[in-house]
């Protein structure tokens, strides 16, 4: 979502008065206030939502896109969470909501304890999810796709590509490399409908070499 500038006197803004990050994050999950949150030793960008779900050491974010519409899920790592700010046009976002006919979606027993439970509860609310992991040089880059499993340190996943073709293969993402998992946007929605059913994956050894 683009990050709009507004105007205001500095005593109009309301901060959390929560002490650190997991605090404030609480906060705004009690009050159901739409909020701003900077990761900056991840991306230069903003996550913009509701906090539905807080665990000691991640969050998860309802995502509010630039219509004003509730556009799918992610979930972040508390330690990478830089600030955490109430949204400056709170009354307009809450009133444009309103308008839409759109309400905070909460999801039940989702389960924010580690990269895994939460791969594997996204899993269960949608048929692709995805791994955004770390890169120095791009901060997070997507890899989308069906959770086939895990394996110590590490979640498999089947690709599909942005052409809605899935790969024959599996690959494995390092815990200790994933900046967030996304699911339930629009656009993996449309993407799993034109993808159909995922092949069965093909074994590393029935693979060409390459």
């Amino acid at each position: 979502m683009v990050n709009i500038k507004h105007h205001h006197h500095e005593g109009n803004v309301v901060q959390f008065r929560g002490r650190g990050t997991r605090a404030q994050l609480r906060e705004a999950l009690e009050q159901h206030a739409p909020v701003q949150i900077a990761r900056e030793r991840v991306s230069p960008g903003l996550v913009h939502g509701y906090v539905i779900g807080v665990s000691s050491e991640f969050c998860l974010i309802a995502e509010v896109s630039e219509a004003m519409r509730f556009d799918g899920f992610v979930a972040l790592a508390i330690g990478d969470v830089s600030a955490v700010e109430q949204d400056p046009g709170r009354k307009f976002v809450e009133r444009a909501l309103e308008l839409n006919e759109q309400k905070v979606p909460q999801l039940a027993d989702f389960k924010l304890d580690n990269w895994q439970t939460i791969a594997e509860s996204a899993a269960r609310e949608t048929p692709l999810i995805s791994l955004n992991m770390l890169d120095d040089e791009l901060g997070e880059v997507s890899y989308v796709g069906r959770l086939t499993g895990a394996e110590p340190g590490a979640l498999i996943l089947q690709e599909v590509d942005p052409n809605a073709t899935w790969y024959p293969d599996t690959g494995a993402y390092d815990f200790a490399d994933i900046g967030s998992i996304g699911f339930a946007t629009e656009y993996m929605l449309l993407l799993a409908r034109i993808a159909g059913a995922p092949p069965v994956p093909m074994p590393p050894e029935a693979m060409p070499a390459s």
